[in-house]
């Protein structure tokens, strides 16, 4: 795996109060090599505590959410 990637996913397990984002962040946070990397958006839902909808959880503050709502 990639350097880049694996220091962001060690970040967002590490430091999850710094990956609250809306959904232009999140997009931002979750590029590498000028492509989105779908595992970091995963890891963001999987380690930042943003609540739950539906029994899904949230990845954004705001925009369209991985729980299939837009905030």
């Amino acid at each position: 795996m990639n350097e880049e990637i694996e220091a962001k996913l060690k970040d967002i397990q590490e430091h999850p109060e710094k990956h609250r984002h809306d959904y232009a962040g999140l997009h931002r946070c979750c590029m590498v090599g000028g492509a989105i990397v779908l595992t970091l958006i995963d890891a963001h839902s999987k380690s930042v505590d943003m609540g739950m909808n539906g029994g899904r959880r949230c990845d954004v503050t705001s925009g369209p959410c991985a729980c299939g709502a837009w905030h």
